[in-house]
């Protein structure tokens, strides 16, 4: 490698595993960070939204596991909650999903201890990264259209490739813009969305499920909710609205949020759940993408990654496993280009553009049921939410569909594999099954226990094998 080096701006996620592909690549990686980094699992300034419920998607996990040996026991350890990803209750479209197993494992814990695994790990693991927090980038080296390096604190760090995850808000193209390079277009759906999240305790007779999802009528008023279990016998509970309207933040009033909602699970647990901390809050006005694939001119030395490329509506959990998936296509595009390669960016952007094409349909797709939202609408977007819904509705009485559904949901297959002439068959005879084909029926009761630990939980209307 020659002594060649890499800078990471950002420990996030999408830093970490950002660094975790380039040690492979360069001799020495640095991940510059300006917050504070502490030893403990414990949400930070930097990520607001870390309090929040997050969900890792399959194919993100998947990724993770390969890239850092040992991750899974070591969160398991502090108390992370390991699943089949098929394990999830999901109320969407008037019912519930069949019952299935994905036949793949996941684990559910809070964003700060993944961050803080991940973090742990790549410095023990890889001992050609090193990571030095409370220092911010001022501004990018630009030398003959490539950048060398950045500037933080009137000290000069030069690279021969430097990274920006530096999520959503990133200047770091503006910063770019000074030296005569494009801004990139930015595709930005409104969603206006405002959750809420509490802590509560978690008991075993809670749910029968490992997690639970709500996602409301988006054509009758738009509100979800999830709840995830976390480390500490925890549950996670986030409450969303989307168009205007703001989840309370006065316990009794988020409770009665929560009862607001087409399926009762959610406000079963937290009206009998202890309280572990206050309703906080956090705002989303807008998905949004930028096409970095579509600058014709981009100086060498640098790329963005991350939520710099794409953030998507977090109530489909996309996000890490998204930035994931980029690191993968980062890796795969130094093989075959080099870090030192004027074309490295373009091709990047090429593979990072395919990586977040899919995903970004799905949830702009699913936001356009709601009349509210505005902005680019994805071509065939009526036509894709007929059939969403038609997936949905089947996804309740077969089995076999929803674990279709699911794969899609987990980024493990592609939404055309519903079109599969079997898979399509079945969709059309299983949605006729559905409990929610007329639109008046009243929601099916929640599949929770309602006895004393250890009875026998209710199945959903609906959830026999498809």
């Amino acid at each position: 490698m020659n002594g060649s080096s890499a800078i990471v701006i950002g420990a996030s996620i999408a830093g970490l595993v950002t660094a975790r592909v380039l040690s492979d690549h360069v001799d020495r990686v640095m991940i510059l960070e300006r917050d504070h980094l502490p030893d403990e699992a414990v949400p930070r300034r930097g990520v607001p939204q870390g309090r929040h419920a997050h969900v890792l998607l399959a194919a993100g996990q998947t990724l993770l596991t390969g890239w850092f040996p040992g991750l899974t026991d070591d969160l398991v350890a502090q108390g992370a909650v390991p699943f089949d990803a098929g394990d999830v209750l999901v109320y969407q479209g008037g019912g519930y999903l069949a019952r299935h197993r994905l036949g793949h494992l996941a684990i559910s814990m809070s964003r700060p201890l993944l961050e803080n695994a991940l973090r742990r790990r790549l410095l023990q693991q890889r001992s050609n990264v090193t990571l030095r927090d409370q220092l911010a980038v001022d501004t990018l080296l630009v030398e003959d259209d490539r950048v060398v390096g950045v500037l933080s604190d009137g000290v000069q760090h030069r690279a021969d490739l430097v990274v920006a995850c530096t999520g959503r808000n990133t200047r770091m193209l503006d910063h770019l813009a000074k030296s005569g390079f494009a801004v990139p277009e930015v595709s930005a759906i409104r969603i206006d969305m405002a959750y809420g999240t509490r802590v509560v305790t978690r008991r075993p007779d809670d749910l029968d499920r490992a997690l639970a999802l709500v996602i409301d009528d988006p054509t009758r008023g738009h509100r979800m909710g999830n709840m995830v279990p976390v480390e500490g016998g925890r549950w996670i509970v986030t409450l969303g609205s989307f168009h205007g309207e703001n989840p309370p933040t006065e316990p009794d009033e988020f409770l009665q949020f929560a009862r607001s909602l087409p399926a009762p699970a959610l406000a079963d647990v937290l009206g009998r759940a202890e309280p572990l901390s206050p309703v906080l809050t956090h705002r989303m006005p807008t998905s949004q993408r930028r096409h970095v694939e579509r600058l014709r001119r981009v100086p060498a030395g640098f790329l963005v990654l991350g939520d710099a490329v794409c953030s998507f509506n977090p109530v489909y959990g996309q996000g890490m496993s998204s930035a994931a998936l980029q690191a993968r296509e980062l890796d795969r595009t130094l093989r075959r280009h080099g870090f030192a390669s004027p074309s490295l960016p373009r091709a990047f952007y090429r593979r990072a553009a395919k990586v977040v094409a899919m995903p970004w349909r799905m949830a702009a797709v699913a936001d356009f049921a709601d009349p509210g939202t505005t902005g680019p609408k994805p071509v065939g977007a009526d036509l894709s939410l007929r059939g969403l819904d038609w997936a949905v509705r089947a996804g309740h009485a077969s089995a076999v569909v929803a674990r279709q559904m699911v794969r899609v949901y987990n980024l493990l297959a592609r939404p055309r594999s519903l079109l599969h002439p079997a898979m399509a068959a079945r969709v059309l005879l299983a949605a006729r099954r559905s409990p929610a084909r007329n639109r008046n029926h009243p929601p099916d009761p929640s599949p929770r226990r309602t006895g004393p630990p250890g009875t026998q939980s209710e199945r959903p209307s609906g959830a026999r094998p498809g």
